[in-house]
C-alpha cells in the first residue's frame, strides 16, 4: 500500500503463511521419499562437486521449465500452476541431491533474502526483479 491506495501488483499474500509453508513442507517430504524410493537421493552423488551433480540433473529441470512455458503460452491455467509446482519439485530435488552443500546453500540464501529491506533494495519496474540499490548498476540497465 502506498499513500492509502492499494497497488494490486504488490498486494498482500492471498494465502496464509501456514498454508504456504505446509504445502511446501509436504512437497519437500515427498521429494525426500521419492528420491529414496527411486534411488535418486543425495547418497548417489557422494564425492561429486555440486556443479557436476546439477549438470547430471539439469535435463530434468529443463524439461519441466519447457512444459511450464508450453502451459503459459497455451494459457492453460491449471497446467501452468501444476507445471510451476513440477519445477519446484525438481528444484527441491536438486537441493536434496546436493546433500549438505544444498542444505547449507538454502540456509545462506534464506538468510540473505531475509536481510533485504526497502532501504537496501528496490524492484526493477520492467522485470519485477528485486535488486540492490547500490553495488550492481549493470543489473539496472
Amino acid at each position: 500500500m502506498n499513500g492509502g491506495s492499494q497497488n494490486l501488483a504488490l498486494a498482500p499474500n492471498s494465502l496464509t503463511r501456514t498454508e504456504f509453508v505446509e504445502a511446501v513442507n509436504l512437497m519437500a517430504g515427498e521429494v525426500w521419499d521419492f528420491h529414496n524410493r527411486w534411488g535418486f537421493g543425495s547418497g548417489m552423488f557422494n564425492g561429486k562437486k555440486p556443479s557436476t551433480v546439477i549438470k547430471e540433473r539439469k535435463a530434468i529441470l529443463d524439461e519441466e521449465v519447457r512444459e511450464l512455458e508450453e502451459a503459459v503460452v497455451g494459457q492453460d491455467d491449471r497446467g501452468t500452476a501444476e507445471e510451476a509446482a513440477d519445477v519446484l519439485f525438481v528444484a527441491i530435488g536438486h537441493i536434496e541431491s546436493l546433500g549438505r552443500n544444498g542444505i547449507d546453500a538454502v540456509t545462506r540464501v534464506t538468510e540473505k533474502n531475509a536481510r533485504k529491506t526497502e532501504a537496501t533494495h528496490a524492484i526493477r519496474s520492467d522485470t519485477g526483479k528485486l535488486l540492490p540499490k547500490d553495488g550492481k548498476p549493470h543489473k539496472w540497465t
